[in-house]
Parts: structure tokens; C-alpha cells; sequence
């Protein structure tokens, strides 16, 4: 008999992307639920035939399996009434690791970086007859959506530490793209992180492979039993950049493997740590196998992923671009980036904090992120729905901080006053960028109306 699968809160982008691998397999049915607001998600489940309905504990009358986003608990309706039936029930990590298990796991991990290293590395596969089946936390134009479902043998994903939901993987190759202290509301502090990074390299088999960033602080503690590839900008670095340069349309290096010059990459993506995210694929397709002129072939065709840098368009002649950066480290390297590439222009960062257990924790490095931005605009802390403010914060308080590290600052509390304010204030050599997780990427499509 088929097997009829119901995800509850199919519209979020990991949750998606299980679901367009889920209607690929044989004797297989899919159904979804998610709340009425439409998402990109959208578009992907309607291209799959795909359909979504409002919550209703009904929904899973008809089931044999529930899986449930991570932004749900057992105090759903629908999982309470899946319980009732006694039904199989399993949390994305959980499905998501049923899945990679069938095939050869690859996982891509880090604080930052994840989404662009694995559209980066999918595109290798796939441009390369590997067809492997892929995951991955964001819109791709080169893989046609957020999840490719491939007839070969490796099973790509994006895998997040929050609450240690990676570890419910065992991938045979790895990569560690960097390990920051992110989710203060789960991790204690970066030893706890750092933890949870080495629970993951212990999974790797003794014939497996970790890709390690390795100017990382934390690299050597990190054990495994695996190869280990280094890669960065370090003379140290197994596989290496030298000779940067940047300009509008990327950024360009050579690229050295154990010392040995291996190729030129010019890439359409800017910013020091694209540059990282590519040497990490470069790492990890080159083990496996691949030659670098196919590799750097495919990297060189690279145009981003949604959200990440995101060219939105222009108005009176600026330019304005998106970006998902919500940790400092983010922030502080895409406008790194973003001078390096655009240095005649005037930079102005507008940022809507993610989260009051971040951005409170990180009040300092927040403030520090912003010195390559010659404005920042401010919004009010999107708060996310897996904590309750205390009411006694707000993002004036990180305003005055900037303030007072020397970079003209402004804040809104809403998003129209902003929208507002650049749409008056807005010249002809400025750039604008967006900068966060949450809802702020609307004032840059307003801007270009």
C-alpha cells in the first residue's frame, strides 16, 4: 500500500525540500499544512503538485507518518491528534536523516556559510553527473529551487547545530565552514558549541573526509577519525587563495592545493567569505574525485543563492541589495565585502536585529559589525516564536552603541518610516543593503518598485 506522509508546516524551506523527496519515491503520497501567508515556498509546492492546507488536525486522519517542523511542538493540533492515532511521528532532522541514510551523506555545517557552500558544492555535483539528491536552506537557480532529488549516490544537505539537530546525521563526508556562538537561547557558550561541532566529526568513518576552515580558533579541537582538508588563506592551508582582487563583478584568485598552483577562479559572488565558501567546495569535490578544471569550471558560473547578496535593483541610480546576515561575523564580512567590490560608493546597512537573546548577548559584536557602512538604519528586533521578549529591550539600545563608535546611525520602528526615509533620502551613488533574517528584505522591494 502507498505510504501517505503529512508534514505540518510544509512551507518552511527545509521542510519543502523533504517534501518535493518525498513525492519521488515509490508508493508515496504527500500532504502539507502551513499557515495562509505565502512564502517562496509557495511557488516550489504549487510547481510540484503539491498542496497545502490550513491547519486542521483532520489532516492527518488519512496519514501513516507526521512529519513536523522544528517551529512546532507537541501542542499542535495536528500532532496532538497524530499522537492520539498513535501514528509514526518524526521531527525534520529526524526525517531528514532517514533519508540521507538510504545514500552517502554529505553534510555542510558552520555558523555561517551553509547555505552558499551547499548550493555551491550541488552545483560541482551536478553540473558533473553526479546527480546527488540535495537540501539546501535557500532559493538556487543553478539547482532549480531549494532541493534536487538525484538518482546518485550522495545525499547533500544543509545541517544547522541549533539544538544539536545535526546530530541526528551520519554523514561520511563533512564540512565545517566555522564555529560561533549563534543561538544563546539553546547554546550556553562556545564550548557548547563547539561540542556539538565535535559530536558531528565523531560521526564521520575512518574512510570518511572533514573539510575544516583552518584559520578557524576552535580547529584543533576538533577530533575525528576521518581525512581531515584544510582550507583558507593561510600559506598552512591545504587548499589555498592567493592573489585577491576584487572589483564589481566578483572576486578573482588563484587557487593552490597542497602548495601546487591548481587554476584561476573568477567568481560572480564578492566578499572574503564567499572566497572561503569556495575553497571548502573546492575541498571537499576535489577529494572526491573531481578534476579541478570541472571544478572551477562550475564555480566560476556561481551566481548566489536568494538572500545571500542579493542583487534587488536599482533606484535614481543606486544599487540595492538583500543579504540574510543576522550574526555579526555576517554582517561585518558581507560589508567587508560589499566596500571592497563597491569602494566609490556610499554604503548604507539597514538592519533588523533577529531575535532578543541574540542580539542582547551580542549587543557589542553587533555594534563593532557595522565600521565598513557609511549609514546604518535601523529597525526594530524581530522576535522569533521560539522566545517572548522581556520587554525591556529594544534596538535603540544598539543604535546608541554604533552612535557612539562613529558611524551615523538612525532608528526606525517600523518598517514603512524606514522604507520612507530612503526613499526620500536616497542619491544616485548610494548602496543599499538590507541585512537580516526576518522581514526587512520588503523595504529593498519597495524601494524598487
Amino acid at each position: 500500500m502507498p505510504q501517505n506522509i503529512h508534514f505540518v508546516g510544509i512551507k518552511g524551506t527545509g521542510m519543502s525540500a523533504l517534501a518535493q523527496i518525498a513525492k519521488e519515491r515509490p508508493d508515496t503520497l504527500v500532504t502539507g499544512s502551513d499557515v495562509s501567508q505565502r512564502f517562496f515556498t509557495d511557488d516550489i509546492l504549487d510547481a510540484c503538485h503539491i498542496e497545502v492546507q490550513d491547519f486542521d488536525p483532520a489532516n492527518v486522519e488519512h496519514a501513516d507518518l507526521v512529519v513536523v517542523s522544528p517551529a512546532y511542538d507537541t501542542n499542535h493540533p495536528e500532532v496532538k491528534r497524530a499522537q492520539e492515532r498513535r501514528l509514526e511521528i518524526l521531527s525534520y532532522p529526524q526525517y531528514l536523516a532517514r533519508l540521507m541514510s538510504e545514500k552517502i551523506g554529505v553534510c555542510i555545517s558552520g555558523t555561517h556559510g551553509k547555505t552558499t557552500t551547499t548550493a555551491m558544492v550541488g552545483k560541482i555535483l551536478l553540473e558533473n553527473h553526479q546527480d546527488p539528491t540535495i537540501v539546501v536552506g535557500s532559493e538556487v537557480p543553478s539547482i532549480g529551487g531549494n532541493a534536487h532529488v538525484g538518482k546518485g549516490p550522495l545525499f547533500l544537505a544543509e545541517s544547522c547545530e541549533y539544538r544539536r539537530h545535526f546530530l541526528n546525521y551520519s554523514p561520511t563526508h563533512l564540512i565545517i565552514t566555522n564555529m560561533e556562538l549563534d543561538h544563546p537561547d539553546y547554546f550556553q557558550d562556545l564550548d557548547d558549541v563547539i561540542s556539538a561541532f565535535n559530536g558531528l566529526a565523531a560521526k564521520l568513518p575512518p574512510e570518511g573526509h572533514l573539510a575544516i576552515w583552518a584559520e578557524d580558533p576552535s580547529r584543533q579541537r576538533i577530533v575525528t577519525q576521518a581525512h581531515v582538508t584544510t582550507y583558507g588563506l593561510s600559506a598552512e592551508a591545504d587548499v589555498q587563495a592567493e592573489n585577491i582582487s576584487y572589483d564589481n563583478q566578483g572576486c578573482h584568485f588563484d587557487v593552490k592545493i597542497y602548495g601546487v598552483l591548481s587554476g584561476h577562479l573568477d567568481l560572480l559572488v564578492t566578499g572574503r567569505h564567499n572566497i572561503l565558501n569556495a575553497l571548502a567546495a573546492i575541498a571537499l569535490t576535489h577529494h572526491l574525485g573531481l578534476s579541478m578544471e570541472i571544478i572551477l569550471s562550475s564555480l566560476s558560473g556561481f551566481t548566489g543563492t536568494k538572500r545571500r547578496f542579493e542583487r534587488i535593483g536599482t533606484r535614481n541610480g543606486a544599487i540595492i541589495f538583500d543579504d540574510y546576515a543576522h550574526h555579526p561575523t555576517e554582517i561585518q564580512t558581507t560589508l567587508d565585502g560589499v566596500r571592497r567590490s563597491y569602494p566609490e560608493r556610499r554604503i548604507r546597512a539597514v538592519f533588523q536585529p533577529h531575535t532578543f537573546s541574540r542580539t542582547k548577548r551580542l549587543l557589542n559584536e553587533f555594534s563593532e559589525s557595522f565600521l565598513q557602512a557609511d549609514e546604518v538604519v535601523l529597525a526594530e528586533v524581530f522576535s522569533s516564536a521560539r522566545e517572548t521578549n522581556t520587554s525591556d529591550f529594544s534596538s535603540v539600545s544598539l543604535a546608541d552603541l554604533i552612535e557612539r563608535k562613529g558611524t551615523l546611525t538612525r532608528y526606525f520602528s517600523t518598517l514603512d518610516e524606514i522604507s520612507d526615509y530612503l526613499g526620500r533620502t536616497v542619491r544616485a551613488d548610494d548602496l543599499v543593503i538590507t541585512l537580516g533574517a526576518g522581514d526587512i528584505y520588503k523595504v529593498g522591494l519597495h524601494l524598487v518598485m
